[in-house]
């Protein structure tokens, strides 16, 4: 298994390529709204998590998702730090003039299951694999077709998502469920983005879910040759670049930059080219810039 950290490498404001399709993706927002703008707050940095910077950094992640125009954004959880409302998140977020979808983190469960759907406005969609965070669609931009899955690592086994633990966990449902959209859909390139990663250090997630999501994917490649996997998750809190695992010839596992970590961090962006081959450049967001 080789691994490797990805060079910061920044495009120009507001440039993407049209050639190629793209996806904004962020994770581990952390959001403090008690100490939001007040570096000097008690509790405003705890670590490398400075939560004063929560919010002006996606302020400015939003700023520049409306500017640039990519194809689809995805945030990978980790909304909040504790149990607050998502007003503030909301307030952003709903600025957004793309196409967005979100998956929720442990942080985010403080808040309760019921009242995160009711709160994001997911009350309408429908339960899939024991989650509406769960979702399988097709992103085309001309010849360009992938498959996107957002997958919920909340649940465990009884099929009661988790509070109170780091761990992620993924139930014989959700890995059923995983294996037929990546077996039956026609794209060959399928993008997963969850907010625990299966391939992150091994405290992270119930290993026994991993080893059957990993024979899982095994039998996918098999069973389809010209099948390809990226896997994106945050939870880590990598910074300043992304981690990036090639497990398999197949199968690629990206380790997110939180957006949290230090008074400036990054949001990624994930480009597709026509012959399948990916890149991944980042937008710097800078806490001091409210």
């Amino acid at each position: 298994m080789e691994s490797t950290r990805a060079d910061v490498t920044a495009s120009p404001a507001a440039f993407l390529a049209p050639d190629a399709l793209h996806i904004c993706w962020m994770t581990d927002l952390h959001l403090v709204d008690a100490v939001t703008g007040q570096p000097q707050a008690e509790g405003a940095i705890r670590g490398n998590r400075h939560y004063y910077a929560a919010k002006p950094k996606l302020r400015q992640a939003v700023d520049t998702i409306n500017k640039e125009r990519p194809d689809y954004v995805i945030c990978t959880g980790d909304i909040t730090d504790h149990v607050q409302p998502l007003a503030s998140f909301q307030e952003e977020w709903d600025r957004i003039v793309v196409p967005k979808d979100l998956v929720i983190g442990n942080h985010d469960l403080d808040n309760g299951y019921l009242s995160l759907v009711e709160q994001l406005g997911y009350t309408k969609r429908p339960v899939v694999a024991g989650s509406v965070f769960n979702c399988s669609l097709c992103l085309q931009k001309g010849a360009i077709r992938v498959r996107l899955l957002l997958l919920d690592t909340n649940i465990g086994e009884d099929g009661i998502h988790r509070v109170g633990t780091y761990e992620g966990a993924l139930q014989e449902e959700a890995i059923a469920w995983l294996e037929h959209e990546m077996r039956t859909c026609p794209e060959s390139l399928v993008l997963l983005f969850s907010h625990h990663g299966m391939a992150g250090p091994l405290k992270y997630f119930h290993q026994p879910d991993v080893a059957r999501y990993y024979a899982m994917v095994d039998r996918v490649a098999e069973a389809k040759q010209s099948f390809q996997l990226i896997h994106c998750a945050g939870h880590h809190h990598v910074h300043p670049v992304a981690e990036i695992q090639v497990r398999t010839p197949y199968e690629t596992f990206i380790n997110g930059v939180a957006m949290i970590s230090e008074s400036h961090s990054f949001m990624h962006v994930l480009s597709i080219a026509h012959d399948g081959t990916w890149t991944l450049s980042y937008r710097e967001l800078r806490g001091d810039s409210a």
